[in-house]
């Protein structure tokens, strides 16, 4: 099994409450969304027994991909997503790893807060993911509900981890009172998704503003499935 967790770790941002979550977790890959500074972002890696795979875009606005010690980093790319000059500029983060028998990309993706640049963020993303000829797994932050136009098109082109394995809302924002769900984990149709559920569990209630979406894939056990070099990413 390998285990991908979704989180924006923006608002109030706790480092030690969202580490404390993550080593609970225990997961295997971490899209880090609204990420932190470096140096921040670094000791919430360390602190929750990861390593910073790749980061991209301005602290507060940027995202990240921490991953365990499982995970073999082949390469990474950052992903720009048009921002009119009004409003914080974005990238989304891309890695390309080998993970217990599987060769995957990996996006941490937040668009934009307004209906019109997440519509053109939408286009974007899905213009580069389908250059990607590899499955993929999407942690994303839409800034939109599950019933808007942008959840409901991924969702035609990847599963919706939490909506495959529950019908329960699983509302993720604000923290102190969800309302909505607008974090998400996107998986490409090859995959299984064997659960998906929000945590709720202290800290999570005081670690961020959201609360992070913790999905379950099957995987294969054969650990030299991938055989290509890995490439070091800072």
């Amino acid at each position: 099994m390998m285990r991908v967790v979704s989180y924006n770790v923006s608002g109030g941002f706790d480092v030690g409450a969202a580490a404390s979550v993550l080593r609970r977790l225990a997961p295997t890959i971490v899209c880090v969304l609204e990420r932190p500074g470096r140096r921040r972002l670094r000791r919430l890696a360390r602190d929750s027994n990861l390593e910073v795979a790749a980061h991209a875009g301005r602290r507060g606005s940027g995202t990240a991909i921490l991953v365990d010690g499982s995970v073999r980093v082949l390469a990474t790319a950052r992903v720009p997503l048009t921002a009119p000059k009004d409003v914080p500029t974005r990238e989304a983060t891309q890695a390309i790893v080998g993970v217990r028998g599987h060769r995957l990309s990996v996006t941490a993706v937040q668009l934009g807060l307004r209906p019109d640049v997440r519509r053109t963020n939408h286009e974007e993303l899905v213009a580069y993911l389908d250059s990607i000829s590899l499955p993929k797994v999407i942690g994303a932050d839409l800034n939109e509900s599950v019933r808007s136009p942008v959840a409901a098109d991924l969702a035609t082109r990847f599963q919706d981890a939490h909506g495959v394995v529950t019908g329960i809302a699983g509302e993720t924002y604000p923290t102190t009172d969800p309302s909505t769900r607008q974090d998400f984990v996107f998986v490409d149709p090859s995959l299984e998704v064997l659960d998906c559920r929000v945590a709720t569990h202290p800290p999570a209630d005081i670690a961020s503003h959201h609360l992070p979406v913790v999905a379950d894939l099957a995987s294969d056990t054969d650990p030299d499935a991938d055989t290509d070099e890995e490439r070091t990413v800072t």
